[in-house]
């Protein structure tokens, strides 16, 4: 493709060849790879180019912008970066008793490189598109990420469950909240031409 499409531009033309990579080893399955090589094929300046290089280095993919400001095609460096999400789990039954289960998963993105794959949601989710990342490895895969924190948000609705006490299936109240913490650093480039 390498930049010849002028009816697109290049964030579209980096996300449409790497939505084409989902379920895909590129390069050597790296997540420098795949953005490295979207880039390339779009003809817009790569990491390589732009500088910093290494391994343990900050990669620049572009012109910065704030996070709120992405758009597909637009790539993602992250380094320390991890979101918890915590779940908490509180079930009342009629007479009283209760249950509380807490869960927690968390993400990490030590030092990533993703490529945005839709524009950011009100609560600042966004899609990437990611590979050497849980569950698939080193194949490309569309995630979710969280850019930052969420205040608790709960639910209620009503369910059945075994009482507790009883081990009776009975109707019970169900409250769930769930808290996001974002920490770490992510930066945002928006590709740019080659001179």
């Amino acid at each position: 493709m390498g930049g010849n499409n002028s009816n697109l531009s290049l964030g579209q033309q980096v996300v449409i060849w790497a939505q084409g990579k989902v379920g895909k080893k590129v390069g050597k399955g790296e997540c420098w790879d795949l953005a490295e090589a979207a880039l390339k094929q779009a003809g817009a300046q790569t990491s390589n180019e732009l500088g910093p290089m290494g391994d343990d280095a900050d990669y620049v993919w572009g012109d910065s912008l704030a996070i709120k400001d992405v758009e597909p095609g637009d790539v993602l460096q992250f380094r320390d970066y991890e979101v918890k999400t915590t779940t908490v789990t509180k079930y009342v039954w009629d007479d009283g008793s209760t249950e509380t289960i807490e869960s927690e998963d968390i993400a990490e993105r030590g030092h990533h490189t993703a490529i945005v794959n839709g524009m950011p949601d009100s609560n600042g989710v966004v899609n990437t598109l990611d590979q050497h990342v849980k569950p698939l490895g080193k194949v490309v895969q569309n995630k979710r990420l969280h850019t930052r924190n969420l205040p608790a948000a709960t639910r209620s609705s009503t369910s059945k469950r075994k009482h507790p006490g009883t081990k009776k299936l009975e109707s019970v109240k169900v409250k769930t909240t769930v808290t996001v913490e974002v920490s770490g650093q992510v930066w945002a480039y928006r590709p740019k031409a080659r001179p």
